[in-house]
């Protein structure tokens, strides 16, 4: 896996947002999966961790290397298998998209239909993890995301509003905000290079730069 995309990610108000979004707008594409009227889509990830809640165990002790596999929804039938590694701020992806039946098979961790789809690097990974670290489903994170896209540089910025968590097994009601209100959270992504005319609108801003982790998050809040 490349690791070579560089990822930044802001705590912003509501006001920051409303004056970044608009200049982005006039330079950027909307993302494909928005809604032309509301700019915003709805996003749905199931994060997954082992016996020992390791993942959320590097984040607390600031361990610069960190991996997570996730389940994310964006819609009826659109569901993708990620598997994200992050060194700092530079960070690489896989993913696959997956069937009801795959999706289903992964969170059940049902071993009769994942053996059928072994031949994938990805589901071969996942299930040793299950089998040796006991991997398993352990917090859905539920937001909002705005995105605006570039082509030079595949650069990519969203706003990811209103997120929420809940633990895997509880119904949505349960859910507890994550962040504090009037705020939301802020990524720039890109790939070795962010182009002169995005730099200028977005770090003239001069936002500080946070660690900020949906999933370590919505742990802490929901088991601590």
């Amino acid at each position: 896996m490349d690791i070579k995309r560089t990822e930044l990610k802001f705590l912003i108000t509501y006001e920051e947002y409303r004056k970044l979004s608009n200049q982005l707008s006039l330079l950027m594409n909307l993302d494909s999966h928005a809604n032309s009227t509301t700019r915003d889509y709805f996003i749905s990830s199931v994060y997954f961790d082992d016996l020992y809640q390791s993942r959320v165990g590097e984040k607390a002790d600031g361990i610069e290397y960190h991996q997570k596999f996730r389940l994310r929804s964006y819609g009826p039938g659109d569901v993708r298998l990620e598997y994200k590694t992050k060194v700092g701020n530079l960070t690489g992806k896989e993913s696959i998209w997956v069937t009801e039946e795959l999706s289903t098979a992964l969170i059940e961790r049902n071993f009769d239909i994942l053996y059928q789809h072994i031949d994938s690097p990805l589901i071969a990974d996942i299930v040793t993890r299950m089998k040796l670290d006991d991997l398993h489903p352990e917090v859905v994170i539920d937001y909002s995301r705005e995105a605006y896209t570039y082509p030079e540089g595949d650069v990519r910025i969203t706003f990811d509003k209103e997120i929420v968590a809940y633990q895997y097994g509880n119904d949505a009601l349960f859910a507890r905000k994550v962040h504090e209100p009037g705020y939301m959270i802020l990524e720039v992504k890109y790939t070795e290079f962010i182009p002169e005319v995005i730099r200028k609108v977005v770090f003239s801003h001069k936002y500080q730069v946070s660690s900020f982790s949906k999933y370590y998050m919505g742990w802490i809040i929901l088991f601590n």
